[in-house]
């Protein structure tokens, strides 16, 4: 058996693969948990720099693009609010209706509850603090909502809770989206 010498780690980056002498600097690929329909990986993303004649200063590769750290977490934020997209697109295909993404309050109801047990809903302060967020998200319990569930009644609460996990989410994107500005809205 031949002993092979893969060189020696890279001193340059510590986030580099690449070992022996090289100038071309890559970390490993992070890629998404799920294969295209070719069996390809999506959304392939690294960290890249070039020494020498060509040199480039570190960035990320991703989207076909090399990113500046401010910039890439632009298009993930793009990304996630496309994915929330694609998310209602399922919940069309099993009959649920859409979130409204400006939608500011949204409830859990269950069954034998006279009225929402939860409610969630975008609180704008009349008089902010200073440096603290001019709005939030209020998530409350409503008072007289009380209800005693059986099994079946509490499977039933559990679902509507579920429903709500989007519903929350979408206040969360849209509470985002309206403290960084217009810019920033899907």
């Amino acid at each position: 058996m031949q002993h092979v010498d893969l060189g020696q780690p890279c001193d340059t980056h510590s986030w580099c693969a690449e070992v022996g002498n090289h100038t071309t600097h890559a970390s490993a690929y992070v890629e998404a948990p799920t294969l295209d329909g070719y069996g390809d990986c999506v959304l392939p993303a690294n960290l890249m720099a070039e020494d020498g004649a060509a040199s480039f200063a570190p960035t990320v590769g991703f989207l076909d693009h090399n990113l500046t750290a401010e910039q890439t977490r632009a298009r993930v934020t793009e990304l996630r609010r496309h994915l929330d997209q694609v998310a209602a697109l399922a919940d069309l295909l099993d009959g649920q209706a859409p979130l409204e993404p400006a939608t500011e309050c949204y409830s859990v109801t269950a069954p034998g509850a006279e009225g929402a047990l939860i409610s969630a809903e975008i609180f704008r302060s009349d008089d902010p603090q200073p440096g603290g967020p001019a709005a939030r998200i209020a998530v409350f319990g409503l008072q007289g909502a009380d209800a005693d569930l059986d099994v079946a009644g509490a499977d039933q609460l559990i679902a509507c809770l579920e429903d709500f996990l989007p519903q929350l989410r979408a206040l969360r994107n849209h509470l985002a989206a309206t403290v960084a500005g217009p810019e920033a809205r899907p």
